[in-house]
């Protein structure tokens, strides 16, 4: 057995032959389509109506992805978005936006780093050309042109509609099902494996457990709570304030709901790692965080720049104060919309957010560079854009972050480069925080658990 648990990559495939140049022989090789969607396609795009052929190419293939994803199961795709709250009966369609489709098509290897990085850029470009705030200075509507059309097109007939079926690294659920199973003890391989593992592991592991812990019953319900015992002690010193919320609030929750038995488990693992700190007094952060959720909601739909401005004043109407166990989502959804994406930010939300996050004292940026930011995927994935990129630069240097105290060594890379407006340093520090997340990649499943 490996000695690391790592995240699987998709062997590369040619899905489109190279011979294959023009829009009618790509579009040939989308297998999941029937002949008359891709009839549909070609017609659209040799007819240069662009957007109207690429936005149905784009719901055919998130389509899809999500009906593939969904063959994993509603709660592990629930535990793998820190959404406990949904269960087998909601339908993928609703659960996932198209970025979480994405985002998790790539943790769980079925596309590769690169190819979901052009699935994202196509949803930008898709979503840029619906904007009409977008026109030419002098009312002339931009349009996409065709090199564009095919760019996109490549991307998700190689990556989504050219294969018969997408392929699930399902050793994923081999590793989830285990930790649900499978009584452990801290002697355990398996124990010890989690411990030198990816941040991405020892989060998601946490997630399975708590999420287990709620709903589970009987023998289910014993194996997660033993579980939670011997792993909780084992990560705590390993994991971030965020899941040490996480722990508490579930503990809250099942407290809340006379639980007995997971309650009393829970408080076992609690005193174990000296955790009550971490359980919140009362379940205002919920009102927070699904504040935060509706933010990023917005964000992630289409007309994001339009939606976003409600869901931020929103949350600046809960208080000044945002309580630490929302801290992280909070924040996260606020520099979502002040960096944008690639076609710029919100005229009207950027500004919102940006208020929001001037009010943040020095110890909330700390713990949020320190605590959150080296696992906060969602921001550090914008850096790759040179427009969200510039932002977060300004973000950095009007706040003076290189001034708080920061602790975590490669975020203080990051953000002392961002400070000195040097690229090539802020993109080494970004790459490496990425990188130990989700661990060195490698060609091979991720180990399941024995």
């Amino acid at each position: 057995m490996s000695n690391e648990l790592t995240l699987w990559e998709p062997a590369e495939t040619d899905i489109i032959p190279t011979a294959a140049t023009t829009v009618g022989q790509i579009t040939k090789c989308a297998v999941q389509l029937s002949q008359r969607d891709q009839r549909q396609i070609v017609r659209a795009l040799e007819a240069r109506d662009f957007e109207i052929g690429v936005n149905y190419l784009w719901v055919k293939a998130m389509a899809a992805l999500k009906r593939e994803l969904g063959t994993l199961g509603i709660e592990f795709l629930g535990e793998m978005l820190g959404r406990p709250d949904v269960d087998e009966r909601d339908d993928v369609h609703d659960l996932l936006t198209d970025k979480d489709a994405v985002r998790l098509a790539e943790e769980l290897g079925m596309v590769s780093a690169t190819e979901a990085l052009r699935l994202r850029q196509t949803q930008e470009l898709i979503a840029h050309f619906a904007k009409s705030e977008f026109a030419d200075p002098n009312n002339i509507p931009t349009e996409m042109d065709d090199a564009e059309a095919v760019r996109a097109l490549r991307a998700c007939i190689k990556n989504i509609l050219g294969k018969p079926r997408i392929e699930v690294a399902h050793r994923f659920v081999e590793f989830r099902d285990a930790l649900l199973t499978k009584p452990l003890s801290e002697t355990d391989t398996s124990v010890e494996l989690l411990t030198k593992s990816p941040y991405f592991f020892r989060k998601l592991s946490v997630s399975i457990l708590l999420s287990a812990i709620k709903t589970a019953t009987g023998a289910g319900l014993e194996i997660a709570l033993g579980n939670i015992n011997t792993v909780l002690p084992v990560l705590w010193d390993k994991v971030r304030d965020t899941e040490k919320w996480q722990v508490g609030h579930t503990y809250a929750e099942v407290y809340a709901s006379g639980m007995a038995s997971a309650m009393q488990g829970l408080k076992q693992a609690l005193l174990k790692v000296r955790g009550f700190d971490y359980v919140p007094e009362n379940l205002r952060s919920d009102t927070f965080v699904k504040a935060a959720d509706a933010i990023i909601k917005a964000h992630e739909g289409i007309d994001n720049f339009y939606t976003e401005l409600s869901p931020v004043r929103n949350l600046g109407r809960l208080g000044t104060v945002i309580p630490a166990p929302a801290l992280a989502s909070c924040t996260s959804a606020l520099l979502a919309v002040a960096l944008g994406n690639t076609y710029g930010a919100s005229f009207t939300a950027a500004p919102a957010a940006k208020q929001l996050l001037t009010k943040y004292t020095k110890d909330r940026w700390e713990y949020y560079i320190n605590q959150c930011l080296p696992g906060d995927i969602r921001i550090l994935s914008k850096l790759d854009s040179l427009g969200p990129r510039k932002r977060w630069k300004d973000l950095v240097q009007t706040r003076q972050l290189n001034s708080c105290a920061i602790k975590h060594s490669v975020a203080k890379r990051l953000i002392d480069a961002s400070a000195a407006n040097n690229d090539e340093g802020l993109m080494r520090a970004q790459r490496r925080l990425v990188q130990d997340y989700y661990g060195k990649r490698s060609a091979t499943t991720p180990a399941a658990l024995p």
